[in-house]
C-alpha cells in the first residue's frame, strides 16, 4: 500500500490550489443549500466528459490484480454506496479488509477521508484501496498500464480531456469527478427542510430527539460534523483509530464521524461492523442517553426520513459494464 508520503507527493504533483465556491459543470451543480464544497483543486474542472469517465473507472475490475474487484464491488449505489450489507469487505482472493467499507456520498464536503482521516485529498484517495493487499492489490503503475493497454478507453480519455494521455493524474481526477457527482440530497427529510413536505407525527417527534441528542456530531445539512469522536460503543479495542494517524493519546478509539444519510440502507455499522442493524444502534444509546421505548421508535421513523430514493437509483451512477482488457 502507498505510504501517506508518496500520496502527499502525489497531491503537490498536482498543483492544488483555493477551490471555486462552488465548482460546476454545465450538467452538473452542488445543491444551493449546502454549505461550500471543501474539495480543491482548479485544475480539475468538473465535466460531464470527465464524470462519465470517472465512472466507466468506477466499474472497472481490471483494476485489481485479479481483474475481478473494482471499487463499485464494495460500495454499492443501492445501499447508498457502502458495500453490500457486510461488516467487512472482501478484497481480491477473498481477503478480508480491515473495517467497515464507508458510504460514497457527498464527499465534496470532506476534508479527510477514511474512517481515520489517513488521507486529505479526494484526488489521491483511490490509490489506498486499489494498491491495499487486502482490497484491490494492484500497483498504481500497473492499474494505469492496463488502462493505457485497453483501446476502448482512449476516445473517453479524448472526450474528458482533449487528449488521449493516460497518467496517474487524468485517472484520478476522472475517479474524483465521478464520486464529486454522488451527491445525495433528495430524501423526504430535504424536502421538510425545503418546505416541500412535511413530517408525520412520528417522524417529527424523531425529529426533536435527534435535534437534542444526535446533532453535535451528526450536524445538518449532511448529518455529519467531519469530526473523530469517541462514541463509547466501540467493542473492537485492537484499532486504536485516529491515534494511528496523529500519534496523539486523546486520538485513541477516535473515528470519523459518518453522515446519516442514508443510514437505514448503509448497514451495518460503526468502523468494525459490529452493530448488525439499526435497532442494535438505537437500544445502544437508549441506554446512554437514557430513551425510552416511544423515543426510540420515533428517532427510528426520522432516521427512514433520510433515504434518498432517488440517488440509489439515479442511471447516471449505475454500473456500467467495463470494458474488457
Amino acid at each position: 500500500m502507498w505510504g501517506r508520503t508518496k500520496i502527499l507527493v502525489l497531491v503537490l504533483f498536482f498543483h492544488l490550489g483555493s477551490c471555486q465556491k462552488n465548482p460546476t459543470s454545465a450538467e452538473f451543480k452542488f445543491p444551493n443549500d449546502f454549505p461550500n464544497v471543501e474539495y480543491k483543486n482548479p485544475n480539475n474542472e468538473l465535466t460531464p466528459e470527465k464524470i462519465y469517465l470517472g465512472r466507466v473507472l468506477f466499474y472497472d475490475p481490471n483494476l485489481s490484480s485479479t481483474r475481478t474487484i473494482s471499487c463499485g464491488s464494495c460500495h454499492a449505489q443501492v445501499h447508498g454506496f457502502a458495500d453490500h450489507n457486510l461488516p467487512k469487505s472482501f478484497g481480491v482472493h477473498n481477503r478480508l479488509g480491515k473495517r467497515n467499507s464507508p458510504s460514497i456520498q457527498n464527499l465534496a464536503w470532506n476534508k479527510s477521508f477514511m474512517w481515520d482521516g489517513g488521507i486529505t485529498h479526494l484526488d489521491v484517495m483511490p490509490i489506498a484501496p486499489i494498491t491495499d493487499v487486502n482490497e484491490m492489490d494492484l500497483p498504481l503503475g500497473l492499474a494505469i498500464e492496463r488502462i493505457k493497454e485497453n483501446k476502448q478507453y482512449q476516445p473517453l480519455f479524448q472526450k474528458a480531456y482533449n487528449d488521449t494521455t493516460i497518467n496517474e493524474k487524468t485517472v484520478l481526477f476522472a475517479l474524483s469527478q465521478f464520486m464529486l457527482s454522488l451527491v445525495s440530497d433528495q430524501s423526504k427529510y430535504d424536502d421538510v427542510r425545503r418546505g416541500k413536505s412535511n413530517f408525520n407525527k412520528l417522524e417529527k417527534q424523531g425529529y426533536t430527539l435527534f435535534q437534542s441528542n444526535c446533532s453535535k456530531c451528526h450536524s445538518e445539512p449532511l448529518l455529519t460534523n467531519n469530526h473523530f469522536e469517541y462514541n463509547g460503543l466501540a467493542v473492537n479495542d485492537t484499532d486504536v483509530g485516529r491515534f494511528r494517524i496523529t500519534q496523539l493519546q486523546k486520538d485513541t478509539h477516535h473515528f470519523k464521524v459518518p453522515s446519516l444519510r442514508n443510514v437505514a440502507l448503509t448497514y451495518p455499522y460503526m468502523h468494525d461492523g459490529s452493530f448488525s442493524n439499526l435497532d442494535q444502534v438505537l437500544n445502544a444509546y437508549k441506554l446512554k442517553f437514557q430513551l425510552q421505548n416511544q423515543d426510540v421508535d420515533a428517532l427510528r421513523a426520522f432516521l427512514h426520513t433520510l433515504t434518498d430514493h432517488k440517488f440509489i437509483s439515479n442511471l447516471n451512477h449505475g454500473e456500467i459494464h467495463p470494458f474488457n482488457p
